[in-house]
């Protein structure tokens, strides 16, 4: 993956995110209040990468922040998913909370009024991310560790993220990230595309997925099968391994509908010879969360007694109650991950 081009300015809102929020320039003295304030808000961010720039969001909490939590969302979703995930993150936890909307993501008006979020752009996305998070560290001093979390499509940005941080370094040196979450994430994307190749006929969000992802690639597998291969997270083991991540905590479910669970198995395998200290978390059922998109119908089954692809906006569903309890017990109480386990976790 091309090496990122130096950040060389910032572009910033000071208050809460409207829908049309126009950024303005941070004066130089002004660069410390990116690392906290005690406004309880989310505000939107502009960062510049090469010679386009790149938007998301981002909370701050009321002290000087010893982490920093960098979301990656999935598909059909942009940084607005995440505003509310975000500041409680700050709030409750003390941490800067950021997402990117991954460039050349765009909104598509619909006849009935709604608005569709379009684009498979992961790897614009981890180019963001990693924009985003060189930002934060150099002007924070204060953090002391970084975690990726992405969901869905942004299991393949942040992990596409995470391999290109084998060649980039934090401002002070260390590794870029500390640690990864990859909550149902799509980490073979040549499997995903062939999902949604299926489906297409008959269903509209998946011939939607199939039309963004070969938008991102200009073509399909056949016309470019070594760049679809690179597009997967499973292709870049050895990157990740040499990016100097000090733990992975994989969280995934049995029946989910739209990113199978083997995908989960396939990165679990490609992993664990690594010795990158590794959690899994197999999810069965939903406990008293919704079901999500569950494998036994590419809609939600209301009356499911499973979990299944969980929305990333959710905080009932169980894969992100498991995914920020797991979290939140490594930022807040300094519980980190010493091996390789597996976890079940069945809320029947």
């Amino acid at each position: 993956m091309k090496k990122l081009a130096c950040l060389i300015c910032l572009i910033v809102t000071v208050g809460a995110v409207p829908a049309t929020a126009r950024p303005e320039k941070v004066p130089p003295g002004q660069a410390k209040k990116m690392c906290s304030d005690r406004l309880d808000d989310v505000k939107a961010l502009t960062v510049p990468v090469g010679d386009e720039t790149a938007t998301g969001r981002y909370a701050l909490p009321d002290s000087p922040p010893k982490a920093l939590v960098v979301f990656a969302h999935g598909y059909s979703h942009h940084s607005e998913s995440w505003i509310e995930h975000m500041r409680k993150a700050a709030a409750d936890h003390g941490v800067i909370a950021v997402a990117m909307d991954y460039r050349g993501t765009y909104e598509q008006a619909n006849e009935d009024g709604s608005v569709t979020v379009r684009g498979w752009f992961v790897k614009e996305g981890a180019e963001d991310l990693i924009a985003a998070t060189k930002l934060f560290q150099g002007l924070c001093p204060s953090i002391e560790e970084t975690t990726l979390f992405g969901v869905s499509m942004g299991g393949n940005a942040s992990g596409l993220a995470l391999a290109a941080a084998a060649q980039e370094k934090s401002p002070s040196g260390d590794p870029l990230f500390d640690h990864w979450f990859d909550v149902e994430g799509a980490v073979n994307v040549v499997e995903t595309y062939a999902g949604a190749s299926v489906l297409a006929p008959a269903n509209e969000f998946a011939a939607f997925a199939k039309a963004d992802i070969e938008d991102e690639m200009n073509g399909t597998p056949t016309d470019d099968p070594e760049g679809y291969a690179d597009l997967a997270v499973v292709s870049h083991i050895d990157e990740i391994a040499a990016s100097g991540v000090q733990g992975i905590a994989v969280i995934h479910a049995l029946e989910d509908g739209l990113v199978p669970y083997n995908q989960a198995r396939e990165l679990v395998t490609e992993l664990i010879p690594t010795q990158i200290p590794l959690e899994v978390h197999t999810i069965a059922g939903k406990g008293d969360g919704e079901s999500g998109t569950t494998a036994s119908g590419y809609s939600p089954v209301k009356d499911s007694p499973f979990a299944g692809h969980a929305s990333e906006k959710s905080e009932t569903h169980i894969i992100m109650v498991t995914a920020f309890d797991r979290l939140w017990s490594l930022i807040d109480e300094g519980v980190g991950f010493e091996s390789y386990t597996e976890h079940f976790v069945d809320g029947l």
